[in-house]
């Protein structure tokens, strides 16, 4: 199944490059210099019950992190302000905060990017147990962006995070499984790692699992169960699953063979930039073998999945 689809790491950023043109498998990448999804990294506003204040910083700085992220959702946002009230809470030791101060870093918001900045805020974040901290850090190190790649120290900071409940971090270690990447590659191990990320809900788990299934790797060949996992994905907004399933419909793999649902799919994912599966229709073929209603509907549906794979800018910056 190579040449349909492809695997991916947690937010959608793909690290190997397959020998076939398939999309790639999804890696949870929740920092820029790993070409982030920020509705997916965001910045972190935690629970406002007081044990959670005491136990990450003082309520001083739990309440300049909240202004932080004030500014930025607020209308204008403002960048400078928001990573002024961030570095605050940041010093006082809050890691919420250290984590936002690090985003703000990596993206470039309102300050000269520096990734050295980042691995700073971050391993501070880290240090503290965080999830998101941990997560995070263990990107820049799979990566090498702003510290020397270090595969080992990667798969360390993934496990802690998976520790403290983090499911993007599971997709990550099977990913590095799945290629080799500081272990031996082992796809049932992936498959394994995978699994419990898309038991969590975790959409990248979601659609790496349904990869190795639609291809027989690590698992046994299983179109059915492929197509419900691609589906889950894509109804979570996941884009290569949206063309996946789109794919299965077209070619009744998995699936009964339906058109007009291919259509929707194929049409909804190509509007967010995911390109043409290698063996699928084209939309243009497609639609000569639709009549005009059934095109008109597919259409149709088609924006009402792009529209609700898109989150509101201020939701994705609280994570």
């Amino acid at each position: 199944m190579k040449a349909a689809f492809g695997v991916t790491l947690l937010l959608a950023w793909p690290l190997s490059n397959l020998a076939t043109p398939a999309p790639q498998k999804d890696v949870n990448d929740s920092v820029p210099c790993l070409i982030a999804d920020v509705s997916r990294s965001g910045l972190q506003a935690e629970a406002s019950d007081t044990k959670q204040q005491t136990e990450a910083g003082s309520a001083t700085a739990y309440a300049e992190n909240k202004q932080g992220i004030t500014a930025i959702i607020s209308s204008p946002g403002n960048l400078k302000t928001a990573g002024r009230w961030f570095e605050k809470a940041a010093r006082r030791g809050y890691a919420p905060a250290q984590v936002n101060l690090a985003m703000m870093y990596l993206q470039g918001w309102g300050v000269v990017r520096n990734d050295g900045s980042a691995l700073y805020w971050l391993t501070l974040a880290a240090q503290q147990g965080h999830p998101v901290g941990l997560f995070d850090l263990g990107q820049l190190y799979l990566k090498g962006c702003g510290v020397r790649q270090d595969y080992g120290a990667a798969l360390r900071l993934f496990q802690e995070a998976v520790q403290k409940g983090n499911a993007s971090a599971e997709v990550n270690i099977g990913f590095m499984y799945d290629v080799g990447f500081g272990v031996p590659r082992d796809r049932a191990l992936a498959a394994e790692w995978y699994r419990k990320a898309a038991q969590a809900g975790e959409p990248a788990g979601e659609f790496n699992l349904g990869d190795l299934y639609a291809q027989g790797e690590g698992v046994a060949q299983n179109d059915r169960v492929a197509f419900e996992w691609f589906q889950k994905a894509a109804e979570q907004g996941h884009h290569q699953a949206q063309a996946a399933v789109g794919y299965m419909y077209a070619t009744g793999r998995g699936t009964a063979k339906d058109l007009e649902c291919a259509y929707a799919w194929i049409a909804a994912a190509q509007s967010e930039g995911e390109p043409h599966i290698q063996g699928s229709p084209s939309l243009a073929e497609i639609e000569r073998q639709l009549p005009f209603d059934a095109i008109q509907r597919a259409k149709g549906r088609a924006r009402l999945l792009a529209q609700s794979s898109k989150q509101p800018a201020a939701l994705a910056l609280l994570y």
